[in-house]
């Protein structure tokens, strides 16, 4: 799995057991705690899932991301892939 699509599963994990995860603000923070990985390279993440529509970033008093329908799609996607690798 690419870097960028580790951090998509890291907002689905954040997400997934909110009853409607796609309306589900996400806080930068809340990923930095989640990954080893300098915010330099969560936000050129960030962007990437941005443009291929996985995500929606908005900017309230802080920056929140939403992951969208596409995104949730793209994790069970990969996941299936996965399983599908170990057997």
């Amino acid at each position: 799995m690419e870097g960028h699509y580790k951090t998509l599963q890291t907002i689905y994990t954040i997400t997934e057991e909110d009853p409607n995860p796609e309306t589900y603000k996400c806080r930068p923070r809340e990923i930095i705690l989640r990954q080893y990985q300098s915010w330099t390279t969560i936000e050129k993440h960030l962007r990437m899932l941005k443009d291929e529509g996985l995500i929606t970033i908005m900017q309230e008093d802080t920056v929140v991301i939403f992951i969208t329908k596409e995104g949730i799609k793209k994790i069970n996607e990969e996941k299936k892939l996965n399983w599908k690798m170990d057997l």
